[in-house]
């Protein structure tokens, strides 16, 4: 009995310490530890700074900012075009055509080149053949002149089966050398070539083509010497050599 008597005291005196001990703790703690108490309040006023300074509200800077950069200005080099410039792409132009030049008008009886037209009588001297052509022979002769270069030579060969030769010529005009050019009259030496038909008449009748090639001379203001040969190719091929003298004239 004695024993458990003393346990609870025991128990009971235990417990009143600890209260005692627990009573006296804050007190000592305040007055032991100051270091801990400032501590506690400065991070009490800090906390309170960081919440004014966070409720306070921020304003933009009234003063102006001074520029960090210098300002850019453009270049005053020109610039140089990286595409070639393009040409311009123009039609051809179509060329005018010259105006078409006439031809020399067809005037019967006017002078040509070699010399005047004219009209004459002469002989044709027969080399070969069976007509007129062929045979020595009383022929008239003439010149009608076409136009600057182109002459009608028709004549008449006059005999047994008599033959009319109509050839057209080309007239050229030549200066032949040792002669006065001072003057008009023999200054001119004009020959001739051309073709044209060959009639022949009486029993041995027939129509072929014929050649032509002679030479005219003017004798003067108012006639002209003619020499030119023909061949005609008629039933036989006829050749005959005529020389005359004839009279110019102006035109019809």
């Amino acid at each position: 009995m004695n024993v458990k008597f003393f346990h609870s005291t025991a128990i009971v005196f235990s417990i009143a310490t600890v209260v005692a001990v627990a009573s006296e703790m804050p007190a000592s703690a305040q007055t032991t530890n100051p270091k801990i108490s400032t501590s506690a309040a400065a991070l009490k006023d800090r906390s309170r700074v960081n919440t004014i300074a966070q409720a306070d509200p921020t304003y933009p800077s009234t003063q102006p900012s001074t520029p960090t950069t210098e300002p850019t200005y453009p270049s005053t080099q020109p610039s140089t075009p990286t595409t070639e410039p393009t040409t311009p792409t123009t039609e051809p132009t179509t060329p005018t055509e010259p105006p078409a030049t006439n031809p020399d008008p067809i005037e019967p009886g006017s002078p040509t080149r070699g010399g005047s037209s004219y009209v004459g009588v002469g002989a044709n001297i027969g080399i070969d053949g069976s007509t007129a052509l062929g045979d020595t022979n009383f022929t008239v002769i003439s010149k009608i002149g076409l136009t600057n270069a182109v002459s009608a030579r028709p004549s008449v060969i006059i005999g047994d089966n008599t033959t009319i030769l109509i050839p057209v010529t080309y007239d050229f005009n030549l200066q032949p050398t040792g002669i006065d050019t001072g003057s008009e009259a023999g200054s001119i030496f004009a020959p001739y070539v051309g073709g044209g038909l060959g009639i022949s008449t009486g029993d041995d009748s027939d129509v072929g083509p014929m050649l032509t090639a002679g030479v005219d001379v003017p004798i003067g203001e108012q006639f002209t010497a003619n020499v030119g040969a023909n061949v005609g190719f008629l039933d036989d091929t006829e050749v005959g050599i005529q020389i005359g003298v004839g009279y110019n004239f102006a035109g019809f």
